[in-house]
């Protein structure tokens, strides 16, 4: 179970590298769609299954084992010690890794869904209901910056509280069609299946990518689907609903209309062509492909239970025992050194005493009689048990070869240790490299980040500098045509006055009142004789008389003027004239005919 788990998490990780490296190729040539349908890759591994295949062919032992010196027995007991001293230690740090592991993915996740399930409680509550689609409930609150969605299995849109305010009808049609289709998509179901994902690989620098990508494609896939619905005329209005509702919100498990750091790519996604119909179907199949290629190759791969292998070896024949000497011999010959293949020694060592037990072909004492030798070597005491009776050279040598077989299994095991000790070093270098590259790319990443950031910050200064900047035009223009249209209405009024003035005689009679001397002398002592302002005052107390004369002949040719003008406008208005406007030039001739005789008579 511990040897999949391994496997599929190591498994994921390549497919999400994978769907990294093809995701901006694979949505220029295909659609943001088919790049958001890439994430089922490491979701599918997920499931798969173990793939149980045929146990090998059993493997047949053939040569003997013989354990043939006394190097050989003390090899074999110090290997075994320190097997099972590595094994019992790797079992701990396995543990100890997976309690680690086990706890970061549960603080991960269960954090995540805390600050959602506040964050959610805070808005339903303190939120004002505006209006509703189906069963999803759109809500107005201050807790927000732009509109999101949220919610599973009671779906909410929030907007903000100058939504209504800021917002042209058309592009709250928009914000709200965006999230609308982020609930029919299920698209907040998927931030909920890939914040456990990615709790599992909390550790996983790979993954917290794969997380950032994941969401950025999710939101231009929704675009993507606005635009197909809506047609691609409404690219510039989109556009600045994004631009619009850009929020700081980092849910993981709500969709936000627009968060800063994707507003980047998604501007840009919005200046692609249409995919045709025929490419979104070779994508997907594309991806459906891949899918059924990949994930066999990355299973986890079992065989069935093997037979045990059968020992077919031939014990090792012991060597004949070694002919007795003769009693009676001078000088006893010296004895012939044992066959290495028939010792078994043992040894145990006790403070300054070492007990080495030989046995000559047998297993023990039971059978054999017993010979107990105590010799001084190298400033120790050393107890010779064997079942043969030797000689003082015999049991020297035998002690030196016990002694050079000790010091050999001492100089291998400090080897090993060395050998160890530099593994493990060169992990830990392994190691601290690993982290120095993840430190870079988190380094990379923020860095990024910041450069997205002050790239939508400097486009959103721009946007305001020429909103600014059409504002005054507009405020220049509507000043000029103001400007240009008191001008055309006072020139008219001038040319008015003129005509009046040209048509049109005033004469001024005095009249011979008592009084009215009077008035004529303080006018005449005011130092202003002949004033209009004057005068006029004397026509209002009664002495005097205003008389306006028309000048009738003006007149009719101003009027004759003008019929003839009218008379060549509406000649000119069409080629073929009907019988209206045939008409209409008659009347016009009978008029002028009759203006220019009342003129001739005057």
């Amino acid at each position: 179970m511990i040897e999949w788990f391994w496997d599929t998490m190591v498994s994921m990780t390549l497919l999400m590298v994978l769907v990294l490296m093809i995701r901006k190729p694979v949505a220029h040539y295909f659609g943001a769609n088919v790049s958001y349908l890439l994430w089922a890759l490491p979701l599918a591994r997920m499931f798969m299954p173990v793939l149980t295949l045929a146990a090998p062919a059993p493997a047949v032992i053939s040569e003997p084992i013989a354990l043939s010196s006394v190097t050989a027995d003390l090899l074999v007991v110090e290997t075994a010690q320190i097997a099972a001293t590595s094994a019992f230690s790797s079992i701990d740090w396995l543990t100890v890794m997976l309690i680690i592991w086990a706890g970061g993915a549960a603080m991960l996740f269960i954090s995540k869904l805390a600050a959602y399930i506040q964050f959610r409680e805070d808005i339903v509550s303190d939120g004002q209901l505006v209006g509703r689609h189906d069963n999803i409930k759109i809500l107005e609150t201050a807790a927000v910056t732009g509109p999101l969605a949220f919610g599973l299995i009671r779906k909410y849109i929030a907007v903000p509280t100058d939504f209504f305010r800021n917002y042209a009808p058309r592009e709250r049609e928009l914000a709200l069609e965006h999230e609308i289709t982020h609930h029919e998509s299920g698209d907040l179901a998927a931030n909920f299946i890939g914040l456990f994902i990615l709790s599992l690989h909390w550790f996983n620098p790979v993954a917290w990518f794969s997380w950032m990508a994941f969401r950025q494609d999710q939101e231009t896939a929704c675009d993507a689907r606005i635009l197909q619905k809506s047609g691609r005329d409404i690219r510039a209005v989109y556009g600045r609903t994004i631009a619009k509702s850009a929020s700081g919100h980092q849910l993981g498990l709500a969709s936000p209309l627009g968060q800063k750091d994707k507003i980047k790519g998604r501007l840009k996604m919005l200046g692609q062509t249409e995919k045709s119909s025929l490419r979104k179907r070779l994508g997907a199949l594309m991806v459906g492909v891949t899918t059924v290629v990949a994930l066999p190759l990355t299973a986890t791969v079992t065989y069935a239970e093997a037979i045990e292998p059968v020992d077919l070896s031939v014990p090792a024949i012991p060597m004949p025992p070694v002919a007795p000497l003769a009693p009676e011999a001078p000088v006893p010959p010296k004895a012939p050194k044992l066959a290495k293949n028939t010792q078994r020694v043992a040894i145990d060592k006790s403070g300054d005493t070492i007990n080495i037990t030989m046995l000559n072909g047998s297993k023990d004492f039971k059978n054999d009689k017993q010979y107990v030798r105590r010799i001084k070597h190298d400033g120790r005491t050393i107890i010779l048990r064997t079942n043969r009776k030797l000689t003082d050279v015999q049991a020297i040598e035998m002690v030196e070869e016990a002694e050079e077989s000790r010091h050999e299994a001492d100089r291998e095991l400090k080897e090993f240790e060395r050998e160890r000790k530099e593994m493990d070093r060169e992990l830990r270098v392994e190691m601290r490299e690993a982290e120095r590259e993840a430190r870079e790319d988190r380094r990379e990443w923020q860095q990024e980040m910041r450069e997205t950031q002050r790239e939508v910050e400097r486009s959103v200064r721009e946007a305001e500098r020429e909103a600014r900047q059409a504002q005054r035009e507009a405020v220049r223009e509507a000043r000029r045509h103001v400007e240009h249209s008191a001008r055309r209405a006072s020139e008219e009024a001038r040319e008015a006055t003129n005509r009046a003035a040209h048509l049109s005689q005033i004469s001024y009679k005095p009249k011979h009142k008592s009084d009215c001397s009077t008035m004529g002398k303080a006018i005449a002592f005011g130092g202003q004789p002949g004033a209009q302002q004057d005068r006029a005052w004397a026509a209002v107390v009664g002495c005097n008389s205003f008389e306006i004369k028309i000048a009738q002949k003006a007149l009719m040719k101003i009027t004759l003027r003008a019929l003839k003008e009218q008379r060549k406008a509406a000649a000119k208005s069409c080629d073929n004239p009907d019988a209206k406007l045939r008409h209409d030039l008659r009347n016009y001739d009978r008029k002028i005919d009759h203006l220019q005789k009342k003129l001739q008579t005057i």
